[in-house]
């Protein structure tokens, strides 16, 4: 029991999960921010705030030393590989808190395979190196107040500051840092060979952001907040425009709150598993109360966050708080085992454990969190921009939507011609909660050969006219009034929701929206409707294409969980709405059939 020596257990183990989250990894762009991150380090850009320096370091080093797959493999294999050492200081954190080889093999192999974690670590996503970061500066800290070697002291701060070239919510571990370093920090001798070093490294992290501004001054296309500047450079690496999704929870919100974090934490100790980590803090309270204690101040500072940020996919923070509780569960798999040996030989609990800890998870998750095959992502946005005529402004929405379009449009050369434009982003440059004061996608849209200003106006009621659409509108009504014109959205109107703008509106009273492939073309309204010619355009476009299969993978920790089928399930609706105009009962019952065979959730 306790902290001797493992052996190469824990790298054993570490290979072992490297290669299953490689053998998982998407080979391509995959929903929520893989698009847009990919393609910011992939062409030299700034990714969404605080602009992750670290992680987009180590991705550009991948796309140059990993030799083969899309660049988003070539990043995601950053991912993967820190999920993997993220595994191994999990089996060392339990160590530390006096569990066995064994056990402290069992409970990383259960977080390495839980859901959240596992899914997570198979496509272009920043958490997996958080949570690696957030656990060496955990280890760090129990180490030093073990041993009192100023060595793990100077690890532990450089894994904050590392973290904090990473992701901002490192800081969420202070509290517990200092509880678990404990009185060491001021009690033990020769406290400035202790304090300097690690004094020294502080400065490290925070100093990668100005890697941001060298990036940024290079005018990339994604340049998302423009640090061109100091003061630029501190609204992107403090998250500044996200601050409004910070609120406090009361009542029945606060309620909400707790059970999805309690329906996540089964979700990830399943099989009633999560009854370990309860015990393992029951006894460590006994054991070791400042350990635990420190611990639980991590997992409770994060959570209390969590609830506090708005954000639908919330799923990814939690993440280090599962590594903690899986720690936790060390301990109680040791307590358990000699009540169980009375009944079984310790060969065959051993088995049972690995068959209830490993095995059962990986049948649970496997076929979930496998995303080598998932490519439909990339071919939903390839399907858009096959569906545009030549040189069309594409005008997108939401995260889901124009992350993936950026990656196939701006990193892989696909339809050139058109000009997509982010309509959410676009009114986010003027008013709302996430206002930026940067302007930089007006700058992209100029640099796409948009003319539009990057001044924003003194007259409160200009912007506010620009920021509800105002803007988009402009546009298109103005310069860009002469070029085709489609939306990717298949929504027409419906009730106004509050900051939404009006352009949908806008649109019903000038125009009727065409259904073409998997988009809608914006045709002024009286203008004729070639209705045979845009039938037969339809056939090409949806003969080609392999339609994605419904929800192979779950998406219900995703931004919008149904978007992608949904979307191809409402254009064939469209689509066998052409042939019902034209009184062509049996051509919209073929394309009827289609929808129910391959979509039935959203077919009638």
């Amino acid at each position: 029991m306790g902290q001797g020596k493992s052996g190469r257990a824990p790298w054993l183990l570490g290979l072992g999960f490297l290669l299953l989250y490689l053998k998982t990894l998407c080979p391509t762009v995959y929903l929520g921010d893989s698009g847009e991150i990919a393609t910011a380090i992939a062409t030299g850009g700034v990714v969404h705030p605080p602009g992750y320096p670290l992680f987009s370091l180590l991705g550009r080093a991948a796309l140059f030393l990993v030799p083969f797959g899309e660049p988003a493999f070539r990043i995601g294999c950053v991912v993967a590989l820190a999920a993997a050492l993220a595994v191994v200081i999990l089996f060392h954190l339990a160590r530390e808190l006096g569990a066995s080889v064994p056990a402290s093999l069992l409970a990383a192999a259960a977080f390495g395979t839980s859901y959240t974690f596992w899914s997570q670590s198979t496509r272009v996503e920043v958490y997996s190196l958080h949570v690696l970061l957030a656990s060496c500066a955990l280890l760090g800290a129990l180490r030093y107040r073990r041993t009192g070697a100023a060595s793990w002291l100077w690890a532990c701060a450089g894994a904050v500051t590392l973290g904090l070239a990473h992701h901002l919510t490192i800081v969420l571990l202070g509290p517990a840092l200092l509880i678990l370093c404990g009185k060491r920090l001021w009690t033990d001798p020769q406290p400035l060979r202790r304090w300097l070093p690690a004094l020294a490294l502080v400065p490290v992290g925070p100093a990668l952001y100005l890697l941001l501004m060298l990036w940024a001054r290079a005018e990339p296309l994604q340049n998302w907040g423009r640090p061109v500047t100091l003061d630029l450079l501190w609204n992107h690496a403090t998250a500044k425009i996200y601050r409004g999704y910070l609120e406090l929870p009361f009542n029945a919100e606060l309620g909400e709150k707790v059970g999805m974090a309690a329906g996540l934490f089964v979700d990830n100790f399943p099989y009633g598993l999560f009854l370990l980590p309860l015990a393992g803090i029951v006894l460590l309270l006994r054991q070791n109360r400042t350990h635990a204690l420190g611990l639980l101040a991590a997992a409770g500072v994060i959570t209390f966050y969590n609830f506090c940020y708005t954000i639908p996919d919330i799923a990814g923070y939690y993440m280090t708080v599962w590594l903690i509780l899986g720690a936790f569960a060390a301990p109680a798999l040791d307590a358990l085992r000699p009540r169980l040996e009375q009944y079984a030989r310790p060969a065959v609990l051993g088995a049972i454990g690995a068959a209830l800890l490993l095995g059962m998870p990986l049948v649970r998750n496997g076929s979930n969190c496998d995303l080598s095959g998932a490519t439909w992502v990339r071919d939903f946005a390839r399907h858009k921009l096959q569906s545009a005529d030549p040189d069309t402004v594409l005008i997108t929405q939401g995260d889901n939507d124009t992350g993936p379009i950026q990656y196939v449009h701006d990193l892989l050369g696909e339809r050139p011609d058109i000009t997509p434009i982010d309509r959410g982003v676009i009114a986010g440059m003027y008013t709302g909660r996430d206002k930026d004061p940067s302007r930089w996608y007006l700058y992209r849209l100029q640099r796409q050969g948009v003319p539009i200003s990057t001044e924003i106006p003194a007259d409160p009621q200009r912007v506010a006219y620009l920021g509800g659409d105002g803007a988009l509108i402009d546009l298109v009504s103005g310069p860009l009034k002469e070029r085709p014109l489609a939306i990717t959205f298949a929504a027409t109107s419906g009730p106004k929701e509050k900051d939404s703008g009006y352009f949908l509106e806008w649109l019903d009273e000038r125009s009727i929206l065409l259904p073409v492939g998997i988009i809608m073309r914006i045709h002024p309204k009286g203008k004729p409707v070639d209705l045979p010619g845009l039938i037969n355009r339809n056939v090409e476009l949806w003969g080609k294409w392999e339609l994605p299969p419904a929800q192979p993978v779950r998406t219900d920790q995703e931004i919008d969980r149904d978007y992608l089928w949904k979307h191809y399930a409402s254009m064939l609706e469209n689509f066998a709405h052409l042939y019902e105009l034209q009184n062509d009962t049996e051509g919209a019952a073929a394309v009827q059939k289609i929808l129910r065979e391959q979509y039935p959730r959203y077919g009638r």
